[in-house]
Formats: C-alpha cells, sequence, structure tokens
C-alpha cells in the first residue's frame, strides 16, 4: 500500500507539472524512488525479477533519452513504473498510458495542433512551454535544431540571441505530448482498478 501512495505522489505532481511546462522537478521523483527501494528491501522474493526489470526497462528507457527520442524525466517515470510487483507490472500502466496518450493525440490532431509545424514569433515560443523547437527562421532565413527534446529549447535561445538584434525571429515548433502526464494517468487508472476490482492487491505488498 505505501508503494502505491509514494509512487501516486510522484506521478501526480510530476505529471501535472509535465502539462503545464513540459518539465519536471527532480525533487518530485523521490517519493517514486523510496518506493522502488522499498519493493526491492521488503520483497526478497522478488528481488531478482524487480532488479532485472528495473534494470532492462531503465537502460531501455535512457538509452532512449541518451538519443533524445524520449525526455530524462520520461525515462524515469519509464523506471519507475518498471518496480511495481503486483502481477505483469508494468504491462497494465503501460497499456492504460497507450489509451491515454491516443485519446489525446487523436483530439490534437482532430483539433489540427499537431498535424504539421507551426510558425510563432520568438516571444510566443518563450512563454508557450508546450512546444518544441525545429527550427529558427532568422530574416527569412531558416536554421535547423538538433531533434534531441531535452536541450532543444536551450539551443533555440542561443542562437536566437547569438543572431543580430535587431533581426526578425520566428521559431518553426512542433506541439509536445506531454508523456509523463500520459504515464501518471495510466498509473492512477491502474490503481483505481486495483482499489475497486482487486484491493487485496494494494494491502499484499508493502
Amino acid at each position: 500500500m505505501y508503494y502505491q501512495l509514494l509512487m501516486l505522489a510522484s506521478f501526480l505532481l510530476a505529471g501535472y507539472q509535465d502539462a503545464r511546462e513540459r518539465l519536471v522537478s527532480d525533487y518530485y521523483w523521490i517519493p517514486g524512488i523510496i518506493a522502488a527501494v522499498l519493493a526491492v528491501a521488503f520483497l526478497p522474493s522478488m528481488d531478482f525479477v524487480l532488479i532485472a526489470r528495473i534494470t532492462l526497462i531503465g537502460v531501455l528507457a535512457f538509452g532512449f533519452a541518451w538519443f533524445g527520442f524520449i525526455g530524462q524525466a520520461d525515462a524515469i517515470a519509464l523506471t519507475l513504473i518498471s518496480s511495481d510487483p503486483t502481477p505483469y507490472a508494468p504491462i497494465p500502466v503501460l497499456l492504460a498510458t497507450g489509451v491515454v496518450a491516443i485519446v489525446h493525440i487523436l483530439y490534437l490532431y482532430a483539433k489540427g495542433t499537431a498535424r504539421k509545424s507551426h510558425l510563432i514569433t520568438l516571444e510566443e515560443f518563450r512563454t508557450q512551454a508546450k512546444w518544441i523547437p525545429k527550427a529558427l527562421v532568422v530574416d527569412g532565413v531558416r536554421r535547423e535544431i538538433t531533434n534531441d527534446v531535452n536541450v532543444s529549447r536551450e539551443l533555440a535561445e542561443e542562437h536566437a540571441k547569438s543572431g543580430p538584434e535587431d533581426a526578425k525571429t520566428m521559431v518553426e515548433v512542433q506541439y509536445g505530448v506531454p508523456q509523463v502526464t500520459y504515464i501518471a494517468a495510466g498509473f492512477v487508472a491502474y490503481v483505481v482498478y486495483l482499489a475497486i476490482f482487486q484491493p487485496g492487491l494494494l494491502t499484499a505488498h508493502p
């Protein structure tokens, strides 16, 4: 039970911040890390399975983050859900996450938000964290920015500052989906499912 409560604390805080700012404070992961340590420490019969699962998913997740395909917070979230000691974990959470993500992305496509790149002003880009920069357009000249989602915003700012002060700068952007929020929603949905249909599993583990 403590495991789920600590994980809920991490994911509710992280999911909310990711939805608003597209970044997550490292401090928000502390309850989840404590939960993962508790699961390994108090379930010695599952140590090998949990450690192997955490290692495998963690290596894959941080590998994707290293190459810039996902954010570092996304990698941490995926690694944490792999520590869940309940049966078939983390498959139920991943399935719920997938459903949430598909529904939201379909909604974005229906609105036209996620269909293609947009050109916005540098001021808009600085005040709206939901955008991922793809290129800068300075006085009509387009300059590509790295696809690494972990550093692209910082590089966009650096390139913008390095240009002429009187230059007209636009930013070519794509909508950045809040992946941690999706994972948080998936975890919450799974805990609610357990509470309603399998309450014994919530109290069977620390």
